[in-house]
């Protein structure tokens, strides 16, 4: 009886470890997904709290504004510039020692920063809250880890991952660059029926769908039906450009026709050097249609569909709208596309929301007013709004402007 007793103590002994082997085989990483961002909340040397945009885009982990590091004593190594999102601004910066990241209490890292020595404010505004800087997925380059948008979490695999789990998912060959992960793409436009061949970078830094570079010497052509104006914001202000819509962007054995498509014409000498590599960017609004393992020492992604998606999905009144003032809880339209269903409905740049469909403007926040506006279910929404300190009601009668 005794003898018994004993190996079921060691038999459940045994199990224990064997759960927690397993357990660590894995780290799970909880974030938060906003206006298309991928946000992280870590702790700044255990103690000050930082939300950072994951971005395997990024070459370097930045900070927006230098109030935490300031905190640090000798956090400070030398002066820098560094490349706005415009690709030819520089930007004056300072790069910081080996600083430490918790980040959700279940992984500890140190990372060197880009810190800006001027405060930018555009991703918290865009994004609707108040966000600190990016983290760049480099320091997993030699992990196996999966960004899962359905679960909203990112895993990091410390061992070698199952036939069994993988054959769940399309394996496909990127190749990787500078720590980043590009593949190649057809793109075919509005305007031909050519097809181009490009390289694009999976890029979950960014909050759109499919960004293609244009230079004077590409035979790419923008189509002929473009929106002219702000197709998004980063380091050194506005980025300008057009967007439109592709025939399809096929990539990975997947095929996305009528995908809204921005276009960015560059022509600064680093992305002259850059371009034999990267083309263009496809974001997370085509990202997060999969749960997606990303192996760089391999050169391989394997994607697992989500079911249900809309990669059409696209703003139906013309309005782009920032979140401002001290706790970014003002609604505020920043730019105005001419003869779109917002200038028809005679709203003005600078107007503040002040009530949607007369309910008040403190029970949304900017993600649900944005969802509201590119919303195909809805023919109208009604707006309160506040213009030089006189109130104002308008309705914008919603259709699609692409």
């Amino acid at each position: 009886m005794r003898l018994r007793f004993y190996k079921t103590i060691f038999l459940l002994i045994v199990m224990s470890v064997f759960s927690l082997n397993a357990y660590s085989q894995v780290i799970r990483l909880p974030f938060r997904y906003v206006q298309s961002f991928i946000i992280l909340e870590v702790k700044l040397e255990g103690i000050l709290p930082l939300k950072l945009i994951f971005d395997t885009g990024a070459e370097y982990n930045l900070l927006f504004n230098r109030s935490h590091t300031d905190l640090i004593l000798d956090s400070y190594l030398r002066d820098i510039k560094v490349l706005g999102s415009d690709l030819s601004r520089e930007v004056e910066a300072i790069l910081t020692d080996s600083l430490n990241i918790n980040i959700e209490d279940k992984l500890k890292e140190k990372f060197q920063f880009i810190v800006l020595k001027e405060s930018n404010t555009h991703l918290s505004e865009v994004i609707g809250e108040r966000v600190d800087g990016i983290l760049s997925a480099k320091f997993l380059k030699n992990k196996v880890f999966e960004i899962d948008y359905q679960r909203l979490r990112i895993n990091i695999y410390n061992s070698k991952l199952s036939e069994k789990k993988l054959s769940k998912y399309q394996v496909c060959k990127i190749n990787v660059h500078k720590d980043k992960p590009y593949v190649y793409s057809d793109l075919s436009l509005s305007n031909t029926d050519s097809v181009y061949h490009m390289n694009f970078l999976l890029d979950t830094g960014a909050g759109l769908a499919v960004l293609i570079y244009k230079d004077e010497q590409a035979s790419l052509q923008i189509p002929d039906k473009f929106i002219p104006g702000k197709i998004g914001s980063g380091i050194g202000g506005v980025v300008e450009g057009y967007i439109s819509r592709s025939k399809y962007l096929s990539f990975c054995k997947t095929k996305y026709e009528d995908v809204v498509s921005n276009f960015q014409k560059v022509s600064s000498t680093y992305y002259l050097q850059e371009k034999k590599y990267k083309q263009g960017i496809i974001g997370n609004q085509i990202l997060d249609h999969y749960s997606i393992i990303f192996n760089y020492i391999d050169e391989l992604i394997y994607l697992k569909r989500i079911k249900g998606k809309d990669h059409n999905r696209y703003d139906r009144s013309g309005l782009s709208i920032i979140a401002g003032g001290y706790n970014l809880d003002q609604y505020i339209v920043a730019h105005l596309i001419p003869g779109s269903p917002g200038d028809q409905a005679g709203i003005h740049v600078g107007d503040i929301i002040s009530g949607i469909n007369g309910i008040s403007s403190e029970f949304y926040n900017l993600q649900k007013i944005q969802g509201m506006l590119s919303s195909k279910k809805r023919e109208s929404v009604r707006l309160s709004l506040k213009r030089n300190g006189k109130k104002v009601k308008r309705e914008i009668i919603l259709h699609d402007i692409l």
